[in-house]
């Protein structure tokens, strides 16, 4: 049987088609002289109507045409959007008017039977005119029904509602499809009566949730969560004092930041505009609280936005991702620290592992939370294959000290004798397939101080005598073997007076060589950033490029990048974003410039079908 969903698209797309109309203005009541005696004409009801109590959801397009035809035409698909509808239905496009919004409401049914009863849903298309509307429904032989002046039901669907009625607006008339006759009833006024003359955001596409509705029907509810954090802890713990005590903060304190959250929680806002002077989409996204009593609200609060230094280092022109974040409040994050190393260690000391295991794992998260500098990092696409990863080089602004123990400690626990002997035993892992480590020096041309390489390979000949599961998910890390059959992942920790560069990669010569890119004294490319990345807690981009290596490691699927490379921008075109923080907000910016859509159109014609027998195959 079709879903409500698909019935009232089908409604929906018997109104969609026609082509650009003139802009009508809404009808307006009038007043009519009769004789006496004379039947009155009924008069629809256009006065104005509030938003209701119980709305959480509205989305809007508020230009489908344009947003429909630019987008289109920045992917070298130059196409009305007439043309876009199926062809079976073009013929009945009389009645939609695409210069008008397409919205979407959702509501709480305040009505509804249970414990959480289904939300009230409804979608609203503009029509030219309500007697352009019937007279497609009646060449369609779609029943019409009249339920007040100016309102019909139309069609007759088995899990869809649907309704034709004039409309203030931009739209003389709508089209408002929902699951049932009882979303259509509740919400239809205010989307012809109410909606329409709100003031518009300007955006292009809007989609917000509003949460006051929410916590105002489910606050009670929420707030015994509590009691089942309780029954929780009982079924995990593991008779451990140390393992249960940091379980039981762990899963308290869950449970009172998602009250506390929920309670906190103002809008959530997502929003995209068409900036056709820059040819841009640009769009972000909001979080916004109206409390502070969640440790997200804190840290929301304690993070210190930053314009981006003009002393950053050289970007290579190269590169394919680049990122600078400022600093963030390590403080916020202690207690995180802290439960995580108590949790690893009571449950090493239950597996009966050596104490200087535990020491480790606890070292290992104290150190991972004690300190959140700032950083510089980029990405460069590898020469030498699809199937070796990113070379990606991080500057932390900080001594060398932390990031050496941290992946000291890393590593050693992944080599640690008694991690071996519990895996053994408790996963049947042959120690003959476990990853192999070597720690050397590191000589990079421009350093006065060695740096530090961690070498991890895995023996993928020997993986055939192994777990098949384990086998799958580990070729998937090393894609890439050398002609050993071995898979290779390095780390390099460089020391750089105050700061500390990370290199990751499979080939040191590769990483020698990228890096020496990035220490040239010529300009380098730009770190691109949004139009409104002034003050930022993060900025970057990334590229198509970026994308597509990414996709075609793990399909191992190298057309997606040839296409990419063949397109008309090569996939080089950044994609900038950005986050930044306020009083109680936290947002994300994005720009998509018109050059990756049309890559993007280039690339799926060339490599779709080939990537999807790919995925398929996986």
């Amino acid at each position: 049987m079709r879903s409500w969903v698909g019935s009232a698209g089908v409604a929906c797309l018997l109104f969609a088609c026609g082509p650009k109309p003139e802009a009508a203005a809404p009808p307006q009541p009038k007043v009519i002289e009769t004789p006496p005696g004379a039947p009155v004409a009924e008069v629809p009801d256009l006065s104005p109507v509030a938003k209701p109590a119980e709305l959480v959801v509205l989305g809007r397009i508020a230009r489908p045409r344009v947003l429909a035809e630019t987008v289109a035409q920045w992917s070298n698909v130059p196409v009305k959007l007439e043309d876009m509808i199926p062809s079976k239905a073009r013929q009945l496009s009389r009645a939609v008017l695409w210069e008008a919004p397409i919205e979407m409401l959702v509501a709480l049914d305040a009505f509804g039977e249970g414990k959480v009863p289904p939300p009230l849903l409804i979608g609203s298309v503009g029509l030219k005119s309500l007697d352009e509307a019937l007279s497609v429904a009646d060449a369609m032989q779609m029943p019409t029904r009249k339920v007040a002046p100016g309102v019909f039901r139309v069609g007759d669907f088995p899990d869809a509602s649907c309704a034709i009625a004039v409309s203030l607006g931009k739209a003389p008339a709508r089209l408002i499809c929902g699951k049932a006759n009882k979303d259509v009833d509740a919400l239809l006024p205010y989307a012809t009566r109410g909606l329409p003359s709100e003031p518009q955001t300007g955006a292009d596409f809007e989609l917000s949730l509003n949460a006051k509705p929410i916590q105002d029907r489910y606050g009670r509810d929420v707030a015994t969560l509590r009691l089942l954090a309780g029954v929780a802890q009982q079924r995990l713990a593991l008779d451990s004092p140390q393992f249960d005590r940091a379980l039981q903060d762990a899963i308290y304190g869950g449970v009172d930041e998602v009250i506390n959250l929920f309670n906190d929680l103002d809008q959530i806002r997502l929003e995209a505009r068409v900036d056709s002077a820059r040819n841009v989409l640009t769009g972000s996204g909001e979080l916004r609280l109206k409390g502070n009593s969640s440790w997200l609200a804190g840290t929301i609060g304690a993070i210190k936005p930053a314009a981006i230094p003009s002393t950053l280092p050289r970007l290579p022109p190269e590169a394919t991702m680049a990122g600078y974040n400022t600093s963030l409040p390590a403080e916020r994050y202690a207690a995180l620290g802290r439960i995580a190393g108590e949790l690893a260690t009571g449950l090493l000391e239950h597996h009966k592992l050596p104490e200087a295991t535990r020491k480790r794992a606890k070292r290992l998260f104290d150190g991972w939370f004690a300190a959140m500098p700032e950083s510089f990092s980029f990405a460069v696409s590898p020469s030498q294959g699809y199937l070796h990863p990113d070379t990606i080089i991080t500057r932390l602004s900080e001594k060398s000290t932390r990031a050496l123990s941290l992946y000291d400690d890393f590593f050693g626990l992944m080599t640690d004798p008694g991690v071996k002997r519990w895996a053994k035993t408790k996963f049947s892992v042959d120690e003959k397939i476990w990853p192999k480590l070597t720690k050397k020096p590191l000589k990079l041309a421009g350093f006065k101080t060695p740096g530090t390489l961690f070498e991890v390979t895995v023996d993928l000949k020997a993986l055939g005598a192994s777990n098949e599961s384990i086998v799958k998910t580990i070729k998937k890390m090393f894609p890439g073997a050398d002609e050993k059959q071995r898979g290779v992942l390095l780390i390099a920790v460089q020391p750089d007076g105050d700061f500390t560069y990370v290199l990751s990669g499979d080939d040191p010569k590769e990483m020698a060589r990228v890096m020496a890119e990035h220490r040239k004294s010529e300009p380098g490319a730009t770190l691109a950033r949004p139009a409104r990345a002034d003050n930022v807690a993060l900025a970057g981009f990334l590229t198509l490029a970026y994308f597509a290596h990414t996709v075609e490691r793990s399909a191992q699927e190298p057309k997606l990048g040839k296409a990419v490379a063949a397109a008309p921008n090569h996939g080089t075109t950044p994609i900038p974003f950005s986050t930044t923080t306020g009083p109680g907000s936290a947002r994300f910016d994005f720009e998509v410039p018109a050059a990756v859509f049309s890559d993007t159109t280039s690339a799926a014609m060339s490599a779709g079908p080939a990537l999807k027998d790919a995925f398929d195959k996986r």
